[in-house]
Parts: structure tokens; sequence; C-alpha cells
């Protein structure tokens, strides 16, 4: 409660993770204003901070609950803008990456999206015609760049066809991977 500005209904709190469904409800509630107290500020964003680590950045493999371990380096949200927090996505993609070799596993946690940007086939559209990004002529003299290379898997996105947190589909697009 006094870090983030409210307490999760009965329910909502499994162990030390909370449904992200509870982080959403809380801030389509919370509207800052320039009137908007300081504390109110400071915990809205640390709740938003909360969501994009334990969310997007570092998630676990429930796609439903976020770590509450991040509060910790969020109490001081003023330091929180200078730590590296690539330094701690990356090993926690890895440690989900070797993990997910186990016997067993199902899903996968960590931001899979950073591996689709190196790895082509697991483009997130499957089998969807691709748009191209290159560089586009505006006229004579003004050129402009091709988009980032992740860009270049701007395709339609379906249920059926995007490729969704699973070992089993991983597996088999990097099993057919061929070294070219």
């Amino acid at each position: 409660m006094q870090y983030i500005g409210f307490a999760p209904e009965e329910g909502a709190l499994k162990g030390s993770r909370l449904q992200v469904k509870a982080i959403i409800s809380h801030i389509s509630r919370v509207h800052i204003t320039p009137d908007t107290p300081n504390l109110t500020v400071v915990q809205y964003a640390r709740v938003v901070a909360l969501l994009l680590l334990g969310g997007t950045m570092c998630p676990d493999s429930s796609g439903n609950l976020v770590s509450l371990l991040y509060l910790a380096k969020l109490e001081d949200i003023i330091a929180a803008r200078n730590y590296s927090w690539g330094s701690a996505v990356l090993p926690f993609l890895y440690r989900e990456l070797c993990n997910a070799s186990e016997k067993g596993k199902v899903t996968i946690g960590g931001v899979l999206q950073l591996v689709q940007l190196r790895i082509i086939p697991l483009c997130p559209g499957l089998g969807a015609p691709r748009v191209h990004m290159g560089p586009h002529q505006i006229d004579n003299n003004r050129v402009l760049p091709g988009a980032p290379y992740g860009a270049m898997w701007n395709c339609e996105q379906t249920f059926t066809r995007t490729v969704r947190i699973t070992v089993r589909v991983i597996r088999d697009i990097l099993d057919e991977m061929q070294y070219d």
C-alpha cells in the first residue's frame, strides 16, 4: 500500500506475485493532473514501472502475475532511473531460455521479443506477408532511412498466426533452422 498506493483485492495476490489485472485496474482508476499530490504521482510511477518490469521486461511464465520483488528497487524512484535495467533483463532471459530445455517445461518467461529480433524465423506473424520497410524516396534529393531491424516483421497479427510464448513452437523453429 505504501509503495503503490493500493491494497490488492483478495485473491489478486499469489504469494509474492500480484495479478496484472489488479495493476491495470488500479492504473485505470488513477487520474494524474497538475494538482495531484506528489506522493500519488510517485506511487503511480512505481505501479507503471512494476508493470513494465514484471509484465514486459522480466515476465514470468504465468503470463498474468507480476513479481513484487521489483518494488524494493523502486522505493527510490529517482535512483531507479539510473539503474542498468537492461543488465537485469538479459540474464533473466538467458536463464529462462536455459530452463526451457528442461524436460516437462511448457512455457518460457522473459522478454522473448529480444530473441525474436535476433532470430528471423521467430517472427510473430508466421506465414504472413511482410511489409517492406526499406529506404523510401520522398523526392529527388530526400530519402527516409529504412526502419529498424525488428520492423521488418510488420505484418498482420492474429491469434492463429502469432507465435505464443510456448516452448514447443520455438523449439520446432530452432530445430528447423539452417546454418545460413
